[in-house]
């Protein structure tokens, strides 16, 4: 079997490219969307409408057959595509090529001025997940809108996190007669009618690099506890915090942690707990003076506040109020796999934790850190020493 797969464009005939067309002619069967079968009709007379699952169903059952089948596909096939898919599966039982076409995000981006070599590229369509950090830690950001996530979902979720500062553009049917453009703030936007397809471009002149240190300073602190920039940045290290991992913050204190955490976390949230309402103040002082708005904040008792955090990547434990073996637990419930690391200053502390991580037959990592901090006296520097703080990582088992 030859699989053709084409890529159509954001739907305007006049975008079509000559290779395209004669690739769809020269097919024995052409399998697209109803949006797009009308208008392929008139370069072949074998189209069949076909979502995802059918297109993979139908190859699968003539995978054997000496046929060409053409897969035409909205935009580019190199686009957050079903070529992708097409490919994985089938790439070692069929000669696959494919046709590049125009992407929506080249045509919306000529249509509003926007070059795009520093553009950060998302699909929200038909997917879970937030756009808030992809604004926070980019200039620019091209979003793909749709199912669950629609443009005014994502306006109001801007809103919400304290985003209404940034630029934004929507663009609906585009290339065709009907296409609608609109730009301005969040709030200009918040009560018109988007379709259920859109594309978005975000732009933040604010935004944050995400690869930056937090420094001790660069927090208001107040009378709450905070772990030490040291500290901090051994955790985060510790925890090993990729880009799209989902991250817990239990016990936040002044959110120094919580804002490190969610620099690493750069392509999902931070969800963090904390009792104290003066904490909580200060930690929302801090995400809005740093930036880091990829953060959700409970206040309340952990693991009870907890219910509508979901599953848990790394989860790191500042603070439990007695409480560590019953939110440790509730954690593993949901999340088996999470990394779960716990600070400790006191040896009851530091006990308790390997020994629940034992017990729930996890592997254990400790570390003891002693920091000292050179300290002015005269003309003179003298190392002034912090309390030892003890890590305790617990990592599931896997079977071998």
């Amino acid at each position: 079997m030859l699989i053709n797969i084409v890529g159509a464009g954001p739907g305007s005939e006049k975008l079509y490219t000559d290779e395209m067309i004669q690739v769809v002619n020269n097919s024995d069967v052409v399998l697209t969307s109803e949006r797009l079968c009308s208008y392929m009709a008139e370069y072949s007379g074998n189209v069949k409408t076909a979502g995802v699952s059918e297109t993979l169903n139908y190859i699968e059952s003539k995978i054997d057959d000496d046929i060409r089948v053409c897969v035409v596909a909205s935009g580019d096939t190199g686009f957050y595509s079903i070529a992708s898919t097409i490919n994985r599966k089938f790439c070692e039982r069929a000669d696959i090529k494919y046709t590049c076409g125009i992407s929506s995000m080249q045509y919306f981006c000529s249509i509003t001025k926007q070059n795009y070599d520093d553009m950060r590229l998302v699909s929200l369509h038909g997917r879970t997940g937030s756009i808030v950090p992809y604004v926070c830690y980019n200039r620019k950001v091209f979003a793909l809108t749709g199912g669950d996530r629609k443009a005014g979902d994502i306006i109001n979720e801007l809103i919400e996190y304290g985003l209404a500062d940034v630029n934004v553009y929507i663009g609906e049917n585009l290339s065709m007669d009907n296409e609608t453009i609109v730009g301005g703030k969040p709030a200009d936007l918040v009560n018109m009618g988007f379709g259920d397809l859109a594309v978005m471009i975000i732009i933040n002149e604010k935004y944050v690099n995400c690869n930056k240190s937090l420094k001790d300073v660069d927090f208001t602190r107040g009378k709450t506890p905070m772990t030490k920039k040291g500290v901090r940045d051994l955790a985060t290290a510790a925890l090993e915090i990729q880009p799209s991992d989902v991250v817990y913050d239990i016990g936040a204190g002044t959110g120094a942690m919580t804002c490190a955490m969610a620099l690493k976390a750069s392509e999902s949230m931070v969800y963090a707990i904390e009792k104290d309402q003066n904490a909580i103040d200060l930690i929302k002082r801090n995400i809005e003076s740093l930036g880091t708005k990829n953060i959700c904040l409970e206040q309340g008792n952990a693991p009870e506040n907890m219910e509508k955090f979901p599953p848990a990547d790394k989860v790191f434990i500042g603070g439990s109020s007695g409480n560590l073996g019953e939110i440790v637990r509730c954690i593993l419930q949901s999340s088996p796999e999470a990394d779960i690391l716990v600070t400790a200053v006191t040896l009851e502390t530091f006990i308790e934790a390997i020994t629940l991580f034992e017990a729930l037959d996890m592997n254990v990592e400790v570390t003891c850190v002693n920091i000292s901090n050179a300290e002015k006296l005269g003309r003179y520097n003298l190392m002034k020493a912090e309390n030892p703080v003890y890590l305790i990582k617990g990592v599931a088992k896997f079977e071998e």
